[in-house]
């Protein structure tokens, strides 16, 4: 029971955390109108935003509980266990550290890295590919693609998988001639969650920093990187928009993408 309390400390922190960027600050920003989106969307951002409130918020509330539950049940067996004649504290203080050391590492290694959604797709950078085109070759040839340069603790990223990323992959889920490439670096273990999270459907790319700079000024042509940044690649393999319109921008992004997707 011991060995349980910091895995749900952690997860408390984490909540806490999500709570802070996802809610309090979403709503800062919401307020002040720094959004240029019209009153329905922030009224569905709104929406998302307390909806999301609730969920963070429930979560606190049990496993706090929760926690205060197994600390009376340790404490309670601990009582008995030292009404014995002589007990030996050293043996179940390592078994208990040993449990808590597994369960962290179960935690980190395994059960963040389980991907249940079979449209997620992990791809890794082989040493020989060191362009776009060979990128597409290996892995697009004859689709129109959307690439995403984003960071693991980019807010405005993480802003829009969380409010426009779906509307798009619904908008073009019957077509077999598009697919989405996503292009990160930061922290690998945020990289796991993010996805999960906010179950971000397509292929998906992580590289260090040298990389991610090398592939981003390759793509863009420009020497100063910004995320998130968007580019459409068509089906020949010739980056066609290197500064192609965001999720949220609707519209205009599905013109660019529809444009393409009409060509043979």
């Amino acid at each position: 029971m011991m060995a349980v309390i910091p895995l749900l400390s952690i997860d408390i922190v984490q909540h806490y955390l999500d709570w802070q960027k996802e809610v309090r600050e979403e709503l800062i920003t919401v307020v002040q109108n720094v959004y240029s989106f019209d009153k329905q969307q922030k009224a569905n951002i709104l929406d998302k935003v307390l909806e999301r409130n609730q969920t963070l918020t429930f979560l606190i509330y049990i496993k706090c509980f929760s926690i205060l539950v197994l600390l009376a049940f340790s404490f309670n067996f601990f009582r008995l266990y030292k009404q014995r004649q002589r007990p030996n504290f050293l043996k179940p203080f390592l078994y208990t550290i040993t449990l808590i050391s597994c369960f962290i590492l179960i935690k980190i290694f395994l059960v963040n890295r389980v991907n249940t959604n079979d449209n997620i797709q992990i791809l890794t950078l082989s040493p020989e590919t060191s362009s776009f085109q060979t990128l597409y070759n290996e892995n697009f040839k004859g689709k129109v693609v959307y690439v995403d340069f984003w960071g693991t603790t980019c807010g405005p990223c993480l802003q829009e998988f969380r409010d426009f990323t779906k509307p798009l992959k619904d908008r073009y889920k019957l077509r077999r001639d598009i697919s989405y490439l996503y292009v990160a670096q930061g922290n690998e273990y945020l990289w796991h969650e993010q996805i999960k999270k906010y179950n971000v459907e397509g292929i998906h790319l992580f590289v260090n920093l040298n990389q991610y700079e090398s592939l981003y000024k390759q793509a863009t042509n420009d020497s100063i990187v910004l995320m998130p940044h968007y580019l459409i690649i068509d089906k020949k393999g010739n980056i066609v928009e290197r500064n192609a319109k965001q999720p949220s921008d609707r519209d205009s992004l599905y013109a660019q993408l529809d444009k393409y997707l009409t060509e043979n």
